[in-house]
């Protein structure tokens, strides 16, 4: 709810030379995985760690046929 709170939290676990590839890398999972409208959660890397696990969908054959790949950004 506050990100400058996150934003301090996610900067006490990741060195700060790594801040800028953890943001492309998250914008990449949420192009990717975490959709806004319809998450693959089922088949996210990031589930453990997520408090929105269980918004999506959560049947793994589902969740795989959601999660986009390289030749769908064409």
């Amino acid at each position: 709810m506050d990100p400058v709170k996150v934003e301090h939290e996610v900067g006490a676990l990741i060195p700060q030379k790594e801040w800028t590839n953890l943001s492309q890398r998250m914008i990449w999972h949420g192009r990717r995985v975490c959709h806004s409208r319809r998450p693959a959660c089922g088949v996210c890397t990031l589930a453990a760690l997520c408090p929105s696990v269980g918004i999506g969908e959560m049947d793994v054959m589902k969740a795989k046929a959601l999660v986009k790949v390289d030749a769908d950004f064409r």
